[in-house]
């Protein structure tokens, strides 16, 4: 069986990847290949190749499910990222399967993909500071990132059809998301996706973001446990739905930066390949 290990030496904890420990562990009988990512556009083929090994953060799983959406094959995932959301946001067992995951406009997503407030913080850390501080690399950027946002936006499902102004967009396909394990509506490998949709304050000043504090903390640090559907918060699940963004609007799709507008179709899709995460 041909075997492709994939270490992304830029994730906030790979100097701990022993290479010849995994392919041990993982790949005794299998010819191996090691490919190392040392910058953000490397990339790989996994034309014959019947085993990947994923090492490194969030957004190097979501490469690695994207490259393989049509494949038959064993994806192991091993968390050596920063935050590791996509690992922490499921069930506490060492290892675990991954099935159904999230879809935007083509574009698999394994834990989230969110546009507007605190959305960048993904990106904004360096790697030497994700390297040197971990996860307070990214707290260092909270308060940079606490400002208004005014997404124009249509969503329409069979729960919810509305078009308004939003400071947050996310769907979360997992238990934890910035940290906050707060969606207490997911369920490991259902068909359903939550979406949460907060409302914009008119302007992004002091009295805008003083009034925004209220709603995030009542959805990240209460979260809900049934589905909620007010006049500032929308918090769903579902199984399929339509988002229709005017305006080319950045999101962060597993700590990945993308560019997203027009008419995207949102649900929860089976992944051909066989992929395990697991915490070493």
């Amino acid at each position: 069986m041909n075997c492709l290990l994939v270490v992304n030496t830029l994730s906030g904890n790979a100097s701990k990847v022993r290479e010849d420990e995994l392919i041990k562990k993982y790949a005794p009988e299998d010819s191996v290949t090691v490919k190392y990512i040392r910058d953000p556009a490397d990339t790989y083929s996994v034309e014959n190749v019947n085993k990947l090994i994923v090492c490194g953060g969030d957004g190097t799983l979501n490469h690695a499910l994207n490259l393989c959406r049509d494949k038959e094959m064993d994806i192991v995932y091993l968390p050596f990222g920063t935050f590791n959301e996509t690992a922490d946001g499921r069930r506490n067992k060492k290892e675990k399967q991954l099935a159904m995951l999230g879809r935007i406009q083509g574009t698999d997503f394994a834990y989230v993909a969110a546009a507007g407030s605190f959305t960048g913080i993904g990106q904004a850390p360096s790697v030497k500071s994700k390297r040197r501080y971990k996860i307070f690399a990214y707290f260092s950027k909270v308060l940079s990132s606490y400002k208004v946002h005014r997404i124009e936006a249509t969503i329409a499902s069979d729960k919810l059809n509305e078009t308004g102004v939003y400071t947050l967009l996310m769907l979360s396909n997992a238990r934890r998301c910035f940290g906050f394990r707060f969606n207490k509506l997911y369920r490991d490998n259902s068909d359903e996706i939550q979406l949460i949709a907060i409302k914009a304050p008119k302007k992004d000043n002091l009295f805008g973001r003083i009034k925004m504090f209220f709603p995030f903390f009542r959805v990240f640090f209460l979260g809900f446990s049934k589905e909620k559907i007010g006049k500032t918060i929308k918090f769903i699940s579902l199984k399929n739905a339509t988002l229709t963004l005017p305006n080319p609007t950045p999101f962060c799709v597993d700590g990945e930066y993308k560019d997203l507008s027009g008419e995207l179709t949102i649900g929860k899709f089976p992944h051909k390949a066989h992929v395990r995460i697991v915490k070493e």
